[in-house]
């Protein structure tokens, strides 16, 4: 059965993944839904139900450390502020933040819509209860990378030593030799995308 074309539902469970350049499905990767008009995706942070361990302001700039990782490849994440309306909800502003909503089960989710290869709203959930996140930051800041992969419009890569992996389909691996920043397969399908800079507006 087809895919929805006006919903997109990502969801990233995050499992270990395998040593570098092993592979999950050589060559199996889904199309992406769209890229984001002008090349910028803006977005609000929500840190309401942020983890126990973590202050606010480290909570938030894991995810403004993230967003900025991507725009190596042209597109521009850009924040607009805090609001106190949790992601998911589906209402024409893109949020990006914490959640106790999505599946226990998974660590991240990104949810939005696109219509005729333009993004339309992109929200990105972390599962803030996950003991494995305080065990290992490094996991943390690598998922919120992965799900704002997600965010401009990249799916999983099949290569398991991507950001962008589908790290269900690789085997188990330590945590702390993920990669947080795009590789260069990453940013290869992330240029694919959106090509050469377009001014932002």
């Amino acid at each position: 059965m087809p895919r929805p074309r006006f919903l997109l539902a990502l969801a990233t469970v995050f499992m270990l993944m395998a040593p570098r350049g092993q592979a999950a499905e050589p060559g199996v990767e889904d199309p992406s839904p769209g890229k984001w008009p002008q090349s910028v995706y803006r977005w609000h942070y929500f840190g309401g139900v942020r983890p126990a361990w973590l202050t606010a302001d480290e909570a938030k700039v894991i995810f403004l450390e993230a967003a900025h990782r991507w725009e190596k490849c042209g597109v521009k994440l850009e924040y607009l502020g805090d609001t106190t309306v949790p992601p998911g909800t589906q209402d024409g502003i893109n949020v990006a933040g914490w959640s106790l909503q999505i599946p226990a089960k998974l660590r991240g989710l990104t949810v939005g819509r696109s219509r005729e290869g333009r993004l339309v709203e992109r929200d990105v959930s972390i599962r803030a209860d996950r003991l494995e996140f305080e065990r290992s930051r490094h996991l943390l800041e690598k998922v919120v990378t992965h799900e704002l992969g997600h965010a401009i419009g990249l799916t999983h890569s099949s290569r398991c030593d991507d950001v962008m992996t589908l790290a269900a389909s690789c085997p188990k691996a330590d945590p702390e030799t993920l990669p947080l920043e795009p590789t260069r397969n990453d940013l290869r399908r992330c240029l694919e995308l959106y090509g050469p800079a377009e001014p932002h507006q």
